[in-house]
């Protein structure tokens, strides 16, 4: 076993904040806000159609940002997700927010569907992070757009260490 497949294993033996905090550690701290708050409130009002994003991107290094939050409420990036549900500003603001790579992003996940027993983080992992694994490592299509080629050398582990990865999701979370 690789130490990269070595280490995301362990993090799937960790509580959902000690991974949050593991994170924090590697990779700092989040920039930006994830929206901005005046546009943030504008959006929810229905004066404009989309929140405008902070700068808080880390794509050059292969990273993406995960709301903390996620544990709690489903989708806090997408639109769609917060004009239902309306959460507070509170929950996009950078301290709620944590770098991860794909894979990191995908055990969050899983550690969050497994914690709140399939209420939350489930969408995530079967609509982007699982396929978005199984293309990339596991059906070999590599990404063009130079930002997922970042994130996709920033995460990367072979075939047999993706399927192995996958099925350990699928087998201790029920996903």
């Amino acid at each position: 076993m690789s130490d990269k497949l070595s280490y995301y294993k362990s993090l799937l033996n960790l509580e959902y904040n000690d991974v949050v905090q593991s994170l924090i550690k590697k990779y700092g701290t989040v920039s930006d806000d994830y929206f901005k708050e005046t546009s943030y409130d504008r959006f929810l009002k229905g004066e404009i159609k989309s929140p405008t994003k902070g700068k808080f991107s880390r794509t050059k290094d292969g990273l993406y940002c995960h709301h903390i939050d996620e544990d709690r409420f489903l989708n806090l990036g997408n639109n769609k997700f917060i004009l239902e549900n309306k959460p507070n500003f509170q929950y996009q603001t950078k301290d709620r927010l944590v770098y991860c790579n794909l894979i990191e992003h995908l055990i969050l996940h899983a550690i969050i569907a497994q914690k709140t027993n399939g209420e939350f983080g489930i969408p995530g992992l079967i609509i982007f992070l699982i396929p978005k694994v199984q293309e990339w490592y596991i059906n070999g299509i590599k990404p063009t757009r130079p930002w997922e080629v970042n994130c996709y050398n920033a995460a990367f582990i072979s075939s047999g260490e993706a399927k192995e990865l996958l099925n350990s999701i699928k087998l201790y979370f029920k996903v």
